[in-house]
């Protein structure tokens, strides 16, 4: 019965207006308290995270627990990020749990996979363990990060290609994000590092955790997310330059080499 009641928190994510009443409420409490989250094994734990993460308004889930202390028995690496500050082009700073949610929903309104999802829930959870002092600016919060879903994973039985992508995320979503600042050279080393020609889904996956994220803040969309169509056309022009007979250093520079006129190009097209 006490696993039963974790269940109303999966309903409301199924809900397009976020409710939880009176009696659902004590029932969910009754059952965080008793212990029903703790005792659930790892294979189950990620079960129900991801009925959770795969449901329509999954941000809704996360508020049911949060409203049962239950986010903190099932992973208080979210749950430490409610309160942090974290810059943005706002005037002011935005929380960063209540970010992620925002992340989440973007997430569902693409339709993504479940691998996306979890990935766009742990790529900032690094920024729970900046110190205070800091704040809102979060110095090496990728390291964090690495260490908190290899703890998350030993909890929770994560699927590789779920955990691989979170992992990626982690390391290249600020980065992606900084694309329009950088020459062809550090585009090309970073489609190089992505593996961005022999692995175009997992490519694809990490543009879409970054457009969900960048769609998170007001004002903003997944459509207007310019990284997206640059890295793209970039990764179209290294997959189109000849480098036979190359050295790996040599087939770099000439990847670069055919990135820097497209680019030019877009830019004078404009």
């Amino acid at each position: 019965m006490k696993t039963e009641a974790l269940n109303l928190a999966v309903e409301t994510a199924h809900r397009e207006v976020f409710s939880l009443d009176a009696q659902a409420l004590t029932d969910l409490c009754l059952a965080v308290q008793m212990g029903a989250i703790d005792k659930l094994t790892p294979d189950a734990r990620w079960a129900w995270l991801a009925a959770g993460l795969m449901a329509p308004w999954p941000a809704h889930f996360f508020l049911a627990l949060r409203a049962c202390a239950g986010l903190k028995r099932l992973l208080p690496e979210v749950e430490a990020l409610f309160g942090v500050p974290q810059l943005s082009d706002q005037p002011e700073p935005v929380d960063v749990g209540l970010h992620q949610l925002q992340v989440l929903q973007q997430t569902a309104l693409a339709q993504a996979p479940l691998t996306v999802r979890f990935a766009a829930l742990m790529h900032k959870i690094g920024k729970g363990g900046t110190a205070r002092e800091i704040w809102p600016s979060h110095y090496k919060h990728e390291q964090r990060a690495h260490v908190l879903l290899d703890a998350i994973a030993q909890r929770m039985t994560i699927p590789p290609s779920a955990r691989a992508l979170a992992t990626l995320v982690i390391d290249e979503c600020d980065r992606v994000h900084r694309a329009s600042d950088m020459r062809a050279g550090p585009i090309a080393a970073m489609l190089d590092r992505l593996q961005a020609q022999d692995k175009p889904q997992q490519f694809e996956d990490l543009l879409l955790v970054c457009a969900c994220d960048y769609a998170a803040y007001a004002d903003h969309t997944q459509a207007d997310y310019p990284k997206g169509p640059r890295l793209r056309r970039a990764l179209a022009a290294c997959i189109a330059t000849d480098t036979q007979g190359l050295s790996a250093d040599e087939a770099l520079h000439a990847r670069a080499m055919s990135i820097a006129q497209v680019l030019r190009s877009q830019t004078s097209a404009h």
